[in-house]
């Protein structure tokens, strides 16, 4: 449940960004992302899913 939970937080925190950028800078990010949209994309989404993995605890040692 707790991967989900980051899992889902990050990717709400990656939009929020995107439409942040994008209202700032229309034109420049319009260029980005069909450039390296498709390139960067499954990339964005394999470090989503690494952040969200839960961390072992070293509470343990």
């Amino acid at each position: 449940m707790q991967f989900v939970t980051r899992f889902l937080f990050n990717l709400a925190l990656l939009v929020l960004i995107g439409i942040a950028l994008f209202i700032l800078l229309p034109d420049v990010m319009r260029q980005v992302f069909q450039l390296y949209g498709l390139l960067f994309g499954p990339l964005a989404l394999v470090i989503l899913v690494v952040a969200a993995l839960p961390r072992r605890s070293r509470r343990n040692r």
